[in-house]
């Protein structure tokens, strides 16, 4: 009895961390005259932690403005929130830093 009431604390901490590590919306709001990798910097390294020189490691199907604008706005499960407030120019230059400092799978 003692080890399932162990194991139940246990599985329920992990379940609490990966929740809490990124919220489903987000309300961030780049100033006006932001870079991509300032927005970067601001809003996405939380949870992407550039590795290697490279800010992230995108799938094919990733590596297009197009594709990285959409996820960025609309996010993905409980992983990725969505960034309703990046629009224009915020979201595309994001976009367009992302791709210039990724490698692609």
């Amino acid at each position: 009895m003692r080890r399932i009431v162990t194991l139940s604390l246990a599985l329920s901490g992990c379940a609490l961390i990966l929740l809490s590590g990124c919220s489903r919306n987000s309300d961030y709001m780049p100033s006006g005259d932001a870079t991509g990798e300032q927005i970067f910097k601001e809003a996405c390294v939380q949870c992407h932690t550039p590795v290697n020189g490279n800010v992230m490691v995108l799938k094919a199907e990733m590596a297009s403005p197009e594709a990285i604008i959409e996820r960025v706005r609309n996010g993905k499960g409980f992983g990725m929130p969505a960034f309703p407030n990046l629009m224009g120019d915020s979201v595309e230059s994001l976009a367009d830093y992302v791709l210039e400092n990724s490698a692609t799978q």
